[in-house]
């Protein structure tokens, strides 16, 4: 066992440093991680999680991404795809679906807050000698009566 950890040990030390792996990703518009290590292994210390996020960000906008191989070959895909081939390509996978349910949730708190802000408010107005509760539109006042019945009535005065 010892004889094969040495010899990993040797091999690593002995190998070429090379590009970091997340180097070589980049978006349509040219944007990268921003990556300039060079290391004997795949990746430089933490920067699996760089790739991971860089990916995770990109599949949630829907963009393509573009990996770039030593020879200049050049790979597009999706981003849960390109990163099929690593370890953490499932948390890419459900990373993106997260990303993408919390901007649904975001857009509909906002459709419900636009709703409710063109809602009609509730009002009190006296009408004769009653008070009631209804809503206001221009000058007709809605409401609803003690028996269930809705009515609307231009003579009516503001309470509160």
């Amino acid at each position: 066992m010892a004889a094969n950890t040495t010899a990993a040990k040797t091999a690593t030390a002995t190998a070429e440093p090379t590009r970091c792996e997340c180097s070589r990703y980049e978006l349509e518009d040219g944007r990268t991680t921003g990556c300039q290590a060079e290391t004997k292994r795949l990746f430089a210390p933490g920067h699996d999680a760089k790739l991971k996020s860089f990916l995770i960000r990109a599949g949630a906008a829907g963009e393509m991404v573009t990996r770039v191989a030593e020879d200049g070959h050049r790979t597009s895909g999706q981003a849960d795809s390109l990163a099929a081939k690593f370890t953490f390509g499932y948390m890419v996978k459900a990373g993106i679906t997260r990303s993408r349910d919390k901007a649904a949730e975001k857009a509909a708190r906002a459709a419900q807050r636009k709703a409710k802000k063109t809602a009609p408010k509730k009002v009190t107005a006296k009408v004769g000698r009653w008070e009631r509760t209804g809503t206001v539109e221009g000058d007709t006042f809605t409401y609803t009566d003690a028996k269930g019945a809705t009515k609307t009535t231009t003579k009516f005065a503001l309470i509160g």
